[in-house]
């Protein structure tokens, strides 16, 4: 990471300065929403960048300083309108010519350049997953626990006093191991694929911020080198489409049973599309399954890593329980383990991925109520941590409690899905709300708990001595990302392989 940055630092500089114009027209916005920082130019510059490495303290200084009303958010890409939770369901339930979600996302990600123009025009990857994908997870299940050990066993032995990289090693193992059903045994364990589909996913959020700040006549430059520097779609293609291209032909010609990801994004590919097209809705995929993933799982363990022996042992026994009680590893069996998807909702709550909420991009003037109102075409988004922080809602709030949710469940007396790691209301917002929840969160989950649950069996997670507290998070331009540096031991258990 830190070598992305020190060879991007003269594009930055340049963006930043070519930015200057687009900036100056920025702080003019109508509407009479306060503002973070100083008057002026220099003012909303030097606001844009502690937003870019410091945005919860950003944050906190509009909350305390405006008390509840909306304010905005300088940004180097123009101004965000930041509203408070009052604005939810507002924003939750407008619709896309109001509140419009995709070109929010494009302009987080600048698909067009990192991806292709069709990712926002046509979606329908996310349909897929929402169908197809959903309905064939108990079937994935014995292949991503398969994966799982595989690959676990393989990759801690390597363990020594330093333990590993928790990041970089979660980050790999994800992508091999979901991968696994994604396109099937050839290509997640070909290390030069892993290596290419990880760099893609890893700097996409990186690159994008750099794109965006750019004017517009110098973004494919800045994509074209940026790319070459840290990795862009060009390499992982070159194992995507000889792939799809064989995958297809044995699934028209009878020789390939369909139950693959890949094969349900081939099925509903639209007439016009080109293989590459629909190797680019995979990386799509790869993206939000790799990102997502290894942020969650790499917080998950930093917490773990800090329990008592005893909450370790009441983890094992209840996964234990639960698959003694289903026959072993299948869907019912993980929608038992509700210490695991407690432990997995509250990383959501505490971290999550980004410090805001369902951004979009309002297409109308969105009168506030208060005597200000939000511009056309200006970018909104929902204070999130105001939410998942609030004491009236989550008692003790800054206490990162893996077992809140599974003592409520216990409280209540009822197996309430309400509680579940993937179940987002008003309350709970790291995957999105409504009808643009993130598509993918029922298989993120699946395989989520199958690791967590089969490290928790089989290892002891601890850090290295002498530290005994979780490392610090990295901020960059708004989102959450575990220290990418810090390690972890994985230590083998003495016990049979019953489960």
């Amino acid at each position: 990471m830190l070598s992305f940055f020190s060879q991007a630092a003269l594009i930055f500089l340049v963006a930043l300065f070519l930015a200057y114009v687009r900036i100056f027209r920025a702080i003019s916005y109508s509407g009479g929403v306060p503002r973070i920082g100083k008057s002026g130019v220099l003012g909303y510059i030097q606001a844009a960048l502690r937003w870019t490495v410091h945005s919860e303290a950003v944050i906190l200084e509009g909350r305390k300083a405006f008390a509840g009303r909306a304010f905005v958010i300088p940004t180097l890409s123009g101004p965000c309108f930041l509203l408070p939770p009052s604005y939810l369901e507002r924003v939750r339930a407008g619709p896309d010519s109001k509140f419009n979600e995709m070109m929010a996302v494009n302009e987080d990600l600048q698909l067009p350049y990192t991806m292709d123009e069709h990712q926002l025009s046509t979606p329908y990857q996310a349909r897929v997953l929402r169908t197809d994908v959903n309905r064939a997870i108990p079937s994935y299940v014995p292949e991503i626990l398969d994966e799982s050990i595989l690959a676990m066993d393989e990759t801690f032995k390597d363990s020594d006093s330093n333990g590993l990289v928790v990041f970089d090693t979660m980050t790999h193992l994800i992508a091999r191991i979901s991968n696994r059903v994604i396109f099937g045994q050839e290509l997640c364990r070909n290390e030069h694929f892993l290596h290419v589909v990880v760099k893609f996913a890893e700097t996409i959020a990186l690159i994008a911020p750099f794109i965006h700040w750019s004017p517009s006549f110098l973004r494919p430059l800045v994509y074209f080198i940026l790319s070459s520097i840290s990795g862009g779609k060009k390499a992982p293609l070159r194992y995507v489409v000889p792939f799809l291209q064989r995958r297809i032909h044995e699934l028209q010609t009878g020789e390939a049973k369909s139950n693959l990801v890949s094969d349900y994004i081939v099925q509903s590919a639209l007439p016009q599309e080109s293989v590459t097209g629909i190797a680019v809705r995979l990386l799509n995929i790869e993206f939000g399954s790799i990102h997502t993933s290894s942020i969650f799982i790499t917080q998950t363990l930093f917490e773990i890593a800090l329990l008592s022996k005893e909450d370790i042992e009441s983890m094992r026994s209840e996964i234990r329980e639960a698959l003694d009680s289903e026959g072993g590893w299948t869907k019912p069996a993980l929608d038992k383990f509700y210490m695991v998807d407690s432990a997995l909702r509250e990383i959501g709550r505490c971290y999550g991925l980004m410090h805001f909420a369902l951004p979009r991009v309002a297409l109308e003037t969105c009168d506030l109520g208060d005597g200000t109102y939000v511009p056309a075409n200006s970018k909104v988004a929902i204070d999130m941590k105001a939410i998942h922080f609030d004491p009236q809602i989550y008692p003790d709030p800054h206490k990162c409690d893996l077992f809140r949710f599974s003592n409520l469940r216990v409280k209540e007396g009822v197996d309430s899905s309400k509680y579940g790691f993937t179940t987002v209301d008003s309350h709970y917002l790291p995957f999105g709300a409504g009808r643009h929840a993130c598509a993918g969160r029922q298989f993120a989950s699946m395989e989520l708990k199958i690791m967590l649950a089969h490290i928790i069996l089989h290892y002891d997670v601890s850090y290295p001595a002498p530290i005994t507290q979780r490392p610090e998070n990295i901020i960059f331009n708004g989102a959450i990302v575990p220290d990418p540096k810090a390690r972890l031991l994985f230590t083998p258990r003495e016990l049979d392989r019953t489960y």
